[in-house]
């Protein structure tokens, strides 16, 4: 997610090449306190910055790197005055001071040292007492170009030793903890390979090779433990251990599963719900109502494909639980009927807002959708994300939103990859009052048109 007011977004390659540094430096920069978080965006989930932001960070912390990035001569605002005015050493030192950072001015004993260094680091005075110069002065005198030049020199900045490093107050996670995550998945005591590719936004294949790697956990019965993947991840995989805890931090929401105060709350809804419509004579009268595999579609408002597309939902699991059941068997095979209640129970869980819009009650979700900014960006992870949770409970893959898009049956992107406008981004992209006006208002496929 790129939130609404950022700006230009840069990457750590791009800091590096402003600033002229080199990543290491960067990526040293990024654990510092106050650093500007980054949000992962393009293909490759790299993360990117307010440009900003990283600006007034280097401003205010690594002046002289700063200095570095500012198209200017005279960066570090150094007061307006002809080239030849003669100033003093005080006032050289005040203007030094101003260009490492520092509130006060450097010390003259520093600025007399780097005159009498072999070479000197300072040039000299050009005006001294007693020169026979005009105007005549009382002490040493350098002209103002000259000062300025030594101010914005080309600088190297002194690596800091740890005694030097700034003190994080910010702790560490518990070894335990648990890592928050894009989908219900990571809320569970076990996981499976597909489970842990979820958890930290890689692919299967990937989640797969790490389970074969030494010391990885040993799976038990229910799967591999939690807690004890987390540790591995934290231990050998830490740049995606980074990347996943802070993606977890700006997603802005943890999908939690019901309290029993929603509960509550839900029956009540339910209470003061009104009735829903009478249900067909046959049924009325006890009669048991079956549905061929082509009547199911078109019964609750969608295609006749979408409701083929739900007889072939199998079971899944996460260890011992069910975290989504199986579409009703047929009752019968030639041809192909289903029992209506069954069919309509099924729906109304697993299909929440088709059920909700077949009963004109409203949308109906899983859960609330998350808080944010209406321009806020969401990239294909998010909306693959906030769709499934809201709707299925469980995040869908983004290859399903991709097949979505390029059929037309959600919104078209309304940022793409350099079209211009700011801040930049690496991928298709939605804003957020998109993407929630969809979940609201869709019952199924076919809604939007051709890309205009």
């Amino acid at each position: 997610m790129i939130p609404a007011d950022a700006d230009e977004l840069v990457t750590s390659q791009d800091i590096a090449e402003k600033y002229e540094a080199n990543e290491g430096n960067v990526a040293y920069w990024t654990t510092l306190p106050g650093f500007p978080e980054g949000w992962p965006s393009g293909p490759g989930r790299t993360l990117v910055r307010d440009a900003a932001l990283v600006d007034e960070w280097l401003k205010e912390n690594l002046p002289v790197h700063w200095a570095k990035g500012q198209d200017s001569d005279n960066p570090f605002g150094l007061p307006a005055g002809g080239p030849k005015d003669l100033v003093t050493l005080s006032d050289i030192c005040a203007w030094e001071g101003k260009a490492l950072g520092r509130t006060e001015p450097v010390p003259e004993a520093t600025l007399r040292s780097y005159m009498s260094k072999k070479p000197p680091k300072m040039p000299g005075p050009d005006r001294v007492p007693g020169d026979g110069k005009a105007p005549e002065v009382t002490e040493r005198r350098w002209f103002r170009e000259t000062a300025y030049a030594f101010v914005n020199r080309p600088r190297r900045m002194r690596r800091q030793t740890k005694a030097e490093e700034p003190v994080s107050t910010a702790q560490a996670p518990a070894a335990g903890s648990a890592l928050p995550s894009r989908s219900s998945t990571a809320r569970t005591e076990h996981l499976d390979a597909q489970a842990i590719a979820t958890t930290y936004s890689v692919s299967g294949q990937t989640a797969r090779g790490w389970i074969r790697a030494e010391g990885f956990p040993e799976a038990g019965e229910r799967g591999y433990n939690a807690a004890d993947v987390d540790e591995w991840v934290r231990e050998n995989r830490r740049r995606t251990w980074v990347t996943a805890q802070r993606r977890a931090q700006l997603s802005g929401h943890a999908w939690a599963g019901p309290s029993a105060a929603d509960e509550d709350a839900g029956a009540e809804k339910k209470r003061a719900a009104p009735a829903p419509a009478a249900e067909p004579a046959a049924e009325a009268q006890g009669e048991q109502a079956q549905l061929t595999a082509e009547m199911i579609g078109p019964r609750y408002g969608v295609s006749e494909y979408t409701g083929l597309q739900w007889t072939k939902v199998k079971e899944k699991r996460e260890g011992d639980k069910v975290v989504r059941r199986a579409f009703p068997a047929p009752r019968s095979t030639q041809p192909r009927t289903y029992d209506q209640r069954e069919v309509d129970a099924w729906v109304e869980k697993h299909r929440p807002h088709v059920w909700a819009a077949f009963k004109g009650t409203g949308p109906a979700l899983v859960h609330d959708l998350p808080e944010g900014d209406p321009r806020d960006l969401l990239d294909i992870y998010d909306f693959a994300e906030v769709l499934g949770m809201t709707t299925r409970g469980e995040a869908l893959a983004r290859e399903t939103i991709r097949a979505y898009h390029a059929r037309g049956q959600v919104p078209y992107a309304d940022r793409t990859a350099d079209d211009g406008k700011k801040p930049r981004v690496f991928q298709d992209h939605w804003y957020r009052e998109t993407v929630y006006g969809f979940v609201l208002s869709r019952r199924g496929s076919g809604r939007f048109g051709p890309r205009r």
